[in-house]
């Protein structure tokens, strides 16, 4: 029962999403059913575009007539999450923090042979060995594929994706620290957020001064408690990246039956609400703490909400992107 309700909300979600054009709902890995196919089996995304070869420097595909486009959704790329991706992946995951322990063990929950890099030789021996963290999500046993190592050329020089989980301030001195380890091409995918103290700029601005402006990247965000994503419960976020197919491909790896990602390529948008958002959520704590009140705290939130659109708007990003999943509260 909980399940089928589960799948009613998902696929209520996918078709308010088709109305996005920032958002597909087959991003989402929802299986499609007998007569979903049936009705689709004619339509040009179900046939047009074969994937010939995908590895982390080289996207090919084979179309039949047109190429695949990312900025309109008149042509969908979809695959049903029964079908495997025709080429070997492997996840490294840069940082051991809450976070970063949440997506690997997303990512290695789909199968995929995930490696942590962490600091500590202990705590690498201590996941490897009991498949826990000595000091983060207390009484959670990780998957079997998610292992750790503290030598980044272990996990880094063969990865098909990176998933950057290291603090924004520390940032740009761990990858000065580990980008001869990263091959050209790789894609990043960052669930860091925040605005550099120093620099004033964001992810996108550390990755590419760092990783170099030809990087493949991309930037998730959203309502998401790292605690309750490993637990299974029901959780949507958002993939933005200016590659539409990347942020689909990754949204792909990444999205089981409660984990969903959703699609976009407002970068800065996702960008300003996963960082402007926590600031909002701490102003907010501290008027509860306060005991301010609900009338205080609602009037923080809603003018809070109203400058960060405001300042999304001013860097260019879509109203729509901060009022999505990249805008709300979350640890």
């Amino acid at each position: 029962m909980i399940r089928n309700s589960i799948s009613v909300v998902w696929t209520t979600i996918a078709l308010i999403c088709c109305c996005s054009s920032s958002t597909d709902a087959f991003s989402l890995g929802i299986r499609p059913t007998a007569s979903t196919r049936s009705a689709f089996s004619s339509s040009s995304w179900s046939t047009q575009s074969t994937i010939l070869q995908r590895s982390a420097g080289q996207r090919i595909s084979q179309s039949a007539g047109a190429a695949r486009s990312t900025s309109s959704s008149t042509t969908l790329w979809m695959k049903s999450s029964d079908i495997p991706p025709p080429y070997p992946v492997r996840i490294a995951v840069m940082g051991g923090g809450n976070f970063g322990l949440a997506m690997a063990s997303i990512a290695a929950r789909q199968g995929h042979p995930t490696t942590i890099l962490v600091r500590s030789e202990a705590v690498a021996n201590e996941i490897n060995t009991n498949h826990t963290h000595p000091t983060y999500m207390k009484g959670i046993t990780l998957p079997t594929k998610a292992r750790a190592t503290t030598k980044p050329e272990e996990c880094l020089t063969d990865a098909t994706y990176i998933i950057h989980a290291v603090p924004c301030q520390y940032s740009r001195k761990f990858l000065e620290g580990v980008k001869e380890h990263i091959p050209a091409g790789t894609p990043v995918l960052s669930i860091s957020k925040g605005i550099e103290t120093s620099s004033l700029g964001f992810m996108t601005d550390i990755l590419e001064d760092v990783l170099g402006e030809d990087r493949p990247l991309a930037f998730l965000s959203g309502p998401s408690f790292a605690r309750e994503i490993i637990e299974g419960v029901a959780t949507a976020v958002v993939i933005a990246s200016d590659d539409l197919d990347l942020a689909r491909d990754l949204a792909f790896l990444l999205s089981d039956d409660n984990f969903k990602c959703f699609t976009s390529q407002d970068v800065i948008g996702v960008e300003i609400g996963g960082a402007v958002k926590n600031v909002i959520a701490l102003g907010a704590g501290m008027c509860e703490g306060l005991g301010l009140g609900t009338n205080a705290m609602s009037g923080l939130v809603t003018r809070g909400c109203n400058e960060m659109r405001r300042l999304g708007v001013t860097f260019g990003a879509r109203p729509s992107t901060i009022a999505g999943l990249s805008g709300k509260h979350h640890s």
